[in-house]
């Protein structure tokens, strides 16, 4: 049998990183220009290896087709932004903090996985419509961008949540970190003149029989 030791946390510790985490998703909401401006910096190098000329990052804005007969802008919206997503993930890892037991390793973890995941996600997204729109114009830039990169990011947000909640409140099996095993079973030793007292106990079966064999003949 496994015994079972539950690790606890300080719960002003849970209620410090919860408020914590509420606090980064205040921060990217009234900072989310920011957080679109860093997108299209990040951006411009993938578009640019799928567009032709250069491509240049300015604000929100990614250029791409410098030098190309045609220089388009795609503008980082705050609804196409990567922001309207990280923020419900960090709200999420603040419940998570608050209500659970769930370590902060496991919850930094969860978190971080989840916030590249829907990241590469929406940068898929972009680099794709731009390439659409080089290959295919106006017409598929709107297919990829409004239908089938929406669709994308869409699933890419539901598997960051079900990841953020898997890795953060996963519990170690048996034998795991958290587990201790129970000693073993004691050897019980029978001193000698106990089993010389159990070798000599009488017999009564035999004696019976004998008794019986007698009274036949």
């Amino acid at each position: 049998m496994n015994v079972a030791v539950v690790s606890t946390r300080n719960p002003v510790q849970r209620a410090a990183l919860s408020l914590a985490l509420f606090a980064l998703a205040t921060l990217v909401f009234m900072d989310e220009t920011d957080v679109r401006r860093s997108e299209a910096v990040i951006a411009r190098g993938l578009v640019e290896m799928v567009t032709q000329g250069r491509s240049v990052a300015s604000g929100t804005i990614v250029y791409f087709g410098v030098g190309s007969p045609e220089v388009v802008g795609m503008d980082i919206t705050a609804l196409c932004s990567t922001a309207v997503l990280m923020i419900p993930l960090l709200a999420l890892a603040a419940i998570i903090a608050m209500v659970t037991r769930a370590k902060t390793a496991r919850i930094g973890l969860g978190l971080s996985v989840s916030l590249a995941l829907v990241l590469l996600c929406n940068l898929a997204r972009y680099v794709s419509a731009a390439w659409a729109y080089t290959t295919y114009g106006v017409e598929g830039f709107d297919l990829v961008h409004r239908y089938l990169g929406s669709l994308f990011v869409i699933g890419g947000f539901v598997v960051a949540i079900a990841l953020l909640l898997r890795l953060s409140l996963r519990e170690r099996h048996a034998r795991g970190a958290g587990a201790v095993a129970a000693p073993p079973s004691p050897v019980i030793l029978i001193p000698p003149h106990e089993r010389l007292r159990r070798d000599l106990r009488p017999r009564t079966r035999p004696a019976a029989r004998h008794a019986r064999r007698k009274d036949r003949k």
